[in-house]
């Protein structure tokens, strides 16, 4: 076995991953060698370093690390007034580090310390002292080192005997006391993988760097001997005594630790006759709130069928991601066309349950698939109780798949941030009626302003993060305002020459469509887009959303700044792929986003909905239908917390036909377009309301409306 032949993901997140055995283990059993940056000197921070090394020792392989010297204020007074060597304070601090090694509450700390004392023992570990110092060559104390950020990144090399190369670099955590319950991530390079040679290439000379002194702002000194003797001294005789293998144990998956809110919406379906629909801003913990109510079934069904249905196939991955979270067994299987021979497949699966081999079965389909006869006719099947979890339930009114609300699921639970349906009251109706929750006290609601506002006792962070809200006006060009003119006076006619009020809702959606169309597209865009990104410190983890005929352009734009981006949109494919090692084209590129191989996705419709990409933290809208569900879906995605991700920004380009122009539109079509107008304004004061710069987009509303010679 060796490093090649392991099976390694590109990125790893302790919230998601067991990173001992995951990977620490697994790449040092097959190693020969392994260099660290071991964040600074402390016994927990060598013992994080050495998580998982039993391999490697019984390889008979070697060690390199370099920790950073933690100084005190007074130890730099002491050193720059003569007063202590460097070298004295260094060996002062580590031997209070070691001063009772054996008495450590932590095992797994005590044994990894031993282990290290027993490799430098036997002369196959170094470890170097990094002393951080400014640009005057005054060292630096441990506050003013941290600040610094040259031990910011971790970084590891492994090597095996076949001279395949391994590196991983990530945020360092290794200082924190509660180091194994923070948040650890990193990336992993490959020598064999071609494209990943670069950024490992920057690891190890990176590491060399520091190793052989090259360092701009960091003094490196050999290890003292009194610190070296020191580890020596509690190294075991025999390195079996410490029985290091033991303790990697495989974490408990977490299972479900609900929120308030997520009680609090527990509790709601159930003394709502468990029927209810969720109305929760996205990232607030809709799924595992539905998790909960399955569970909760689980408990007391012996035999229970669950439908889960998505609006999009991709979704499917992140609903099975947290089904894994439940502490109960479950199969599950995936029903829809893109899984060929699904139907065969959920058949046996349903006689399984019938037959009393299978007693919980999870169903995972689409919109589409989910109102089909034959879907609908399979259920029955499973002679037991059935469940239904729509997610994005809004989507399950249209006329078509309504059919797919049948009477036979005895528990239903509809989820969603805007339940309601634009424009379709018959459809929103429908949909409220069957999950029982036509009563606003049948609704369990939790909004984004709640989210925003607040605290999440486990962080001590609100449950969604706050945003900053930039809006950028523009209006249209000469040729597109006599477009728009022309085509608005020809539906306005047609609607006040309406007999009832069914036509004129007609011929008012259809001044909205048409005129959003011409809105959507609007050339000055382009320069108001180029400004918004000429203003944009960094460009990372950001979505621009925009009109299917914008994206070429989009993109262009982009290639042109060398911003590296990609399309999300309906022609990705959604079928796995040995292509991209089991995943589908969409997985693939969320994958990639979320690592920032792109620092951008350009998105349609695609990313309106159910996406889970919490790294994101921009966004730019250069289009927007005015559909309330849609904005708000939107500014969902972005607002989901993330290790590191302090607050979020979305700029938006907004168009008033005639803003600025001395064109006045009076008359019966002067009040329709005061009418559309508002519905823009309707979403500029959604996204600004709830923003942290709220008072200055109050002032620009004030301005706007001013402008438009509404005041």
């Amino acid at each position: 076995m060796n490093l090649r032949e392991l099976i390694l993901r590109k990125s790893y997140d302790s919230d998601r991953d067991d990173i001992l055995n995951e990977f620490y283990v697994p790449a040092l059993s097959v190693s020969i060698s392994y260099e660290r940056l071991a964040g600074f000197f402390s016994s927990t921070s060598l013992a994080v370093a050495a998580r998982g090394i039993a391999g490697l020792i019984s390889n008979g392989g070697r060690i390199r690390l370099i920790c950073g010297a933690k100084l005190s204020k007074q130890d730099v007074e002491a050193i720059l007034e003569a007063k202590k060597d460097l070298s004295d304070i260094i060996t002062e601090n580590a031997a209070r580090e070691f001063e009772d090694v054996e008495a450590l509450e932590n095992k797994f700390v005590e044994n990894h310390v031993k282990g290290l004392g027993w490799m430098m023992a036997n002369g196959v570990l170094e470890i170097k002292i990094a002393v951080v110092k400014d640009d005057n060559d005054r060292p630096l104390d441990y506050q003013e080192a941290l600040k610094s950020g040259i031990f910011h990144q971790k970084v590891g090399i492994l090597r095996d005997v076949e001279g395949n190369v391994v590196s991983f670099s990530g945020s360092d955590n290794e200082t924190a006391s509660a180091w194994i319950h923070n948040i650890e991530e990193f990336k992993v390079f490959c020598s064999w993988e071609e494209s990943q040679r670069d950024y490992l290439q920057a690891d190890v000379n990176r590491f060399q760097g520091f190793w052989s002194g090259l360092g701009k702002r960091a003094e490196v000194i050999d290890i003292p001997d009194a610190i070296r003797r020191k580890l020596i001294d509690i190294a075991p005789n025999d390195i079996g005594e410490l029985e290091l293998s033991k303790l990697y144990v495989s974490k408990k998956r977490k299972g479900i630790k609900l929120w308030d809110q997520q009680v609090k919406a527990l509790d709601k379906w159930l003394i709502n006759g468990k029927r209810c629909i969720f109305e929760m801003a996205t990232g607030t913990g809709k799924t595992l709130a539905a998790l909960a109510c399955l569970r909760h079934l689980l408990s007391e069904e012996k035999k229970l069928v669950t439908v889960i249905t998505c609006p999009y196939s991709h979704l499917i991955y992140q609903w099975k991601k947290s089904i894994e979270r439940l502490d109960v067994s479950v199969t599950t299987v995936d029903a829809f066309s893109g899984n060929v021979g699904w139907r065969d497949i959920l058949v046996d699966h349903l006689r399984d349950v019938k037959n009393n081999i299978i007693n919980a079965l999870v169903i995972l389909t689409t919109h589409d698939t989910f109102y089909k006869d034959d879907f609908k006719e399979f259920l029955s099947i499973a002679g037991c109780k059935l469940f239904l979890i729509a997610d994005e339930v809004h989507g399950l009114g249209s006329e078509v798949r309504r059919f797919g609300l049948i009477e036979e699921y005895d528990y239903r639970l509809g989820l969603s941030a805007t339940p309601t349906r634009w424009f379709d009251p018959e459809g929103t109706k429908l949909l409220l009626k069957y999950f029982q929750a036509e009563d606003d006290a049948n609704l369990f609601v939790f909004s984004l302003e709640d989210a925003i506002k607040t605290i999440n006792p486990e962080t001590g962070e609100t449950y969604l993060t706050p945003y900053e809200y930039k809006p950028y006006f523009t209006e249209l060009t000469e040729e597109e305002i006599n477009d728009y003119l022309e085509t608005s006076q020809k539906i306005a006619k047609a609607y006040y020459s309406s007999k009832n009020e069914w036509d004129r809702v007609k011929y008012f959606d259809l001044l909205c469509f048409q005129r959003q169309k011409i809105i959507q597209n609007a050339s000055n865009k382009y320069n108001v887009f180029k400004n918004v990104l000429d203003s944009i410190d960094k460009i990372e983890h950001c979505l621009i959303y925009c009109s299917p005929e914008q994206i070429e352009s989009v993109q262009e734009i982009l290639n042109k700044r060398q911003i590296i981006q990609h399309k999300f949109t309906q022609e990705e494919g959604i079928v796995p792929s040995k292509r991209y090692a089991g995943k589908s084209e969409r997985e693939n590129i969320l994958e990639n986003f979320a690592e920032g191989n792109f620092q951008v996705l350009v998105a349609m419709k695609c990313l309106d909905e159910g996406v889970d990409i919490p790294q994101a933290r921009t966004s730019i809208i250069l289009a927007s239908t005015g559909n309330p569900r849609e904005y708000i879906q939107r500014r969902g995605r972005l607002l989901r917390r993330y290790p590191g991700k302090k607050f979020a920004t979305i700029y938006d380009i907004i168009v008033f036909p005639t803003l600025d122009r001395h064109v006045k539109i009076s008359g019966p079509l002067g009040e329709l377009e005061k009418k559309m107008t508002s519905l823009e304004l309707r979403r500029y004061e959604e996204f600004a309301n709830v923003a942290v710069n709220v008072i200055e987009c109050i002032r620009v509303i004030s301005d706007i409306e001013k402008r438009l010679n509404w005041r």
